[in-house]
């Protein structure tokens, strides 16, 4: 019953910024993750009898769950904190590098849902209908081995610009117990990414293990998240952006999953989603939702989704789009080079230069953020952080076709 040891971050992996002290913030935070990742001995057991648990019944279990949690429990404190004080000590210029979103934008909104059991998929259409009015695709991910799974329907959904993804095997919460189970099931999850013509993966329950994901045929995942530590396995990543995980580009979620919420913590409306929602734009992140068509069964629910919806388009220059596309830009991003050519103007070169801005990352420790949506106390008020910005800098974008291609201001 003892849960296997974890090597601690065997995969290469690069994050929004990669050198100095501010990377290995970075690292050290994916680091934690990866020793904190782990099933507790009542977590292996629970997940061997869970079949035999009938559903209200795990429910109720997981309503009564006791985990004390600061009131600010969806900001990663600790990480914020430690990444500002990096970023402080590399001067008052703070840290260049390429801005996370191109064209212009200046975060990303990713709404995904995963979809547990068959309760859900009938519920697919309704909660779909509804991001279709806000002008809003999302990604579904689908549990290949549990319920029966209509391809008509997924055909169906990417016809119309979303997205499909697979959802581990077949939702036990067994898949990464061990290494012998997640090898036995890994063909068969493979053979779904297939048959789905699909290339994003989610573990169930965000259970995790970044060595075992590299043999899964993907070129994202959503298996980690910034801040969590309402899940089994607990940790998380601190970053609100992605960042490159060996073979595949991991996208964190990182705004709270609607099953903690409304089951978990009795929430009865979005109000933290907004906050963690200002948040993470403020930093320019990735502000990436986890939902269940499954526990969005109720108006009370929908209304709370259907607000969160509506405040994204409240934003300005807010990219809203698809796991699939964030990784093909993270990856861009990825290829591209930011050099100083003058004390006035930096060049950006690569292929993917004229999606790309330059900007500087910038600790500001006499300000300092608040989440709520007018900018006053947030609801579940906890000391203010300091703030991080971004500045932008005039730079020149040269692409391997052309010659200098224009100068921003």
């Amino acid at each position: 019953m003892n849960a296997e040891p974890k090597s601690k971050t065997p995969v290469e992996c690069r994050f929004l910024l990669n050198a100095g002290a501010p990377a290995r913030v970075f690292q050290e935070a994916l680091r934690a993750d990866s020793i904190a990742a782990q099933l507790s001995l009542a977590f292996r057991v629970y997940y061997r009898l869970r079949s035999l648990i009938p559903s209200p019944v795990r429910r109720l279990l997981q309503r009564c769950r006791a985990v004390r949690q600061a009131p600010d429990w969806y900001l990663p404190r600790e990480f914020h904190l430690a990444l500002c004080e990096a970023i402080a000590k590399a001067g008052d210029e703070g840290v260049p590098t390429i801005y996370p979103w191109p064209d212009g934008q200046r975060f990303a909104f990713v709404p995904t849902h995963d979809v547990e059991t068959a309760e859900g998929w009938k519920n697919i259409e309704h909660i779909a209908k509804i991001e279709e009015e806000f002008g809003i695709r999302s990604s579904w991910n689908i549990v290949p081995y549990k319920y029966p799974v209509d391809m008509g329907l997924i055909r169906d959904l990417q016809s119309r610009g979303f997205e499909v993804g697979v959802h581990g095997y077949n939702h036990d919460g067994k898949l990464f117990t061990s290494r012998a189970i997640f090898d036995r099931r890994l063909p068969a999850m493979n053979a779904a990414l297939a048959k789905f013509c699909v290339s994003g993966f989610r573990a169930p329950m965000v259970h995790r293990n970044l060595e075992w994901l590299q043999s899964l045929e993907i070129d994202h995942d959503g298996s980690y998240f910034d801040v969590d530590p309402y899940q089994a396995m607990p940790g998380g990543v601190g970053g609100v952006w992605p960042f490159i995980a060996g073979r595949f580009v991991e996208l964190p979620y990182t705004l709270p999953q609607d099953h903690t919420l409304f089951v978990a913590l009795h929430e009865r409306d979005g109000r933290i989603w907004h906050e963690k929602l200002n948040y993470v734009a403020a930093l320019g992140g990735l502000a990436l939702v986890v939902t269940h068509p499954d526990y969005l069964d109720n108006e009370l629910r929908v209304d709370a989704y259907r607000r969160l919806l509506g405040r994204v388009r409240e934003f300005d220059h807010v990219w809203c789009t698809l796991p699939q596309d964030v990784a093909v830009w993270w990856r861009e991003r990825d290829q591209l080079a930011l050099n100083r050519e003058s004390d006035e103007k930096w060049c950006i070169s690569g292929p993917a230069a004229h999606r790309a801005s330059a900007s500087t990352l910038c600790a500001v420790p006499d300000r300092r953020f608040a989440t709520s949506q007018n900018f006053a106390a947030p609801v579940h008020s906890g000391p203010a952080l300091p703030r991080l910005e971004w500045i932008d800098l005039p730079f020149l974008r040269v692409t391997p076709k052309t010659s200098v291609a224009k100068t921003l201001v």
